[in-house]
């Protein structure tokens, strides 16, 4: 298992990365402590706590194991996704001529005067 995080103040602990390698779990963070530096991790993790209850305190890792697989299933195979055109992520990687709209954003150059 790998966690990601941006290098937020609770997963820089002491007691949180004893608790990840105590139970085999690699650590990665961002680059730059900045939690847009990886938007898409950001968006399904957010989801995944506000839409599938993962942000309560679950009893047991068993519970947690299956709590994650369940919602995850259901994100990639059901769940349909406004910016791909209510298709589900699991359409669209099969399906290469699915055009989906990206939000990334480019650089415009300014002109200070």
């Amino acid at each position: 298992m790998i966690h990601h995080s941006d290098r937020g103040i609770q997963y820089c602990s002491p007691k949180f990365t004893a608790f990840a390698q105590k139970n085999g779990i690699l650590l990665s963070n961002t680059q730059n402590s900045d939690p847009y530096e990886n938007v898409i991790a950001e968006r399904i993790n957010r989801t995944l706590k506000y839409e599938y209850g993962l942000r309560k305190n679950i009893p047991d890792m068993i519970t947690a194991h299956k709590m994650v697989k369940l919602a995850i299933e259901i994100y990639n195979n059901k769940r349909l996704h406004l910016s791909l055109d209510y298709q589900t992520p699991a359409y669209v990687h099969t399906n290469e001529n699915t055009i989906y709209k990206s939000y990334k954003t480019t650089k415009k150059n300014s002109i200070f005067v």
